[in-house]
């Protein structure tokens, strides 16, 4: 049987309905919205910019899409980074896993200061958990962060030395410096320090600073000095020397004695660098004041005074 009139007018205005139903998307009441952002509640009602967005939603039924949009457009949005975002959504909801969060991060920041060698205060360290948070420092492909923020921190103590990696850093190339008859600022070990915490050198890129250095300094040894050799190694044969021939500790000689300095450093006659024969440089060595003052001086001396003396007929008792 056909529809009658009131049939066919009740079926079209269930259809008109349906369409607009259709057409018309679905809005979130408070509980919905707030139960798609309840990581993010907390922040609205913390952030003066995004409370009225909030309320705008509700009241004139926003979708989901409308609000995150709006959001992403606040100036709040913009100017925080994403782990900063999260942070302020961990610290919104709070409870024992923003505690356990916080506790984690200055565990982490305080033992990373250690082995950088750097000393934080109180006030600094919850600075640096603070960023620790909020800057991601946890990420693996953020963690560069924090070892570049500690660094700028890396200082020396009241004794003049560095701490933790830097320290260790700093003993390593003083022997090398040392060892090649170089002294070098404190600056510079920190600076060594700076740049090899952050990765923008290696400790072998200062190390061959120094032995390029070095090398300069001692022409003769150059290229020995270069390939990793110390030129206190090459000197011993002097420094033993110039030790037993002033009856003294030869730790007591460092490559700055002139003595040293010149004979490492000589010339032919050619101009070309020659280093001093070892018999030549104790016979130098012989006319310094000081070997007269020495027990094979006196030694000498004596026996060559009982030589004249017994040529001119005397004899010893």
């Amino acid at each position: 049987m056909a529809p009658n009139k009131a049939e066919i007018a009740r079926r079209r205005r269930e259809a008109k309905a349906a369409t607009a139903a259709a057409e018309t998307p679905d809005t979130l009441s408070r509980e919905e919205l707030a139960a798609e952002y309840q990581s993010a509640v907390g922040i609205i009602y913390n952030v003066p910019e995004l409370t009225p967005l909030f309320e705008q939603a509700i009241a004139q039924n926003w979708t989901s899409a409308k609000f995150k949009a709006a959001i992403q457009s606040s100036d709040w949005y913009r100017n925080n980074s994403e782990p900063a975002r999260l942070a302020f959504a961990k610290k919104a909801i709070g409870g024992a896993d923003w505690l356990d969060l916080q506790a984690t991060a200055k565990q982490t920041v305080q033992q990373a200061a250690t082995n950088l060698g750097v000393a934080l205060t109180p006030e600094q360290l919850d600075g640096y958990t603070q960023r620790y948070i909020y800057e991601g420092w946890d990420a693996k492909d953020r963690a560069a962060l924090m070892t570049k923020a500690l660094s700028e921190d890396i200082k020396f103590n009241e004794k003049g030395s560095l701490k933790g990696l830097a320290g260790n850093l700093q003993d390593s190339l003083k022997a090398v410096a040392t060892s090649n008859g170089l002294k070098m600022s404190d600056n510079y070990y920190r600076s060594a320090a700076v740049s090899v915490a952050t990765g923008l050198q290696t400790k072998e890129d200062w190390e061959r600073d120094l032995r390029d250095q070095a090398a300069s300094l001692w022409p003769p040894y150059a290229e020995k000095i270069k390939s990793g050799v110390n030129v206190a190694d090459l000197a011993s044969g002097y420094i033993n020397t110039m030790a037993r021939t002033f009856e003294i500790n030869p730790d007591e000689i460092n490559l700055n004695d002139s003595y040293i300095r010149e004979a490492l450093s000589s010339f032919d006659d050619k101009g070309n660098p020659a280093p001093m024969g070892l018999w030549d440089f104790e016979k130098k060595l012989r006319s310094d004041p000081r070997w007269m003052q020495t027990k094979q001086a006196t030694d000498e001396t004596s026996s060559v005074a009982s030589t004249v003396l017994k040529m001119f007929g005397f004899r010893g008792q």
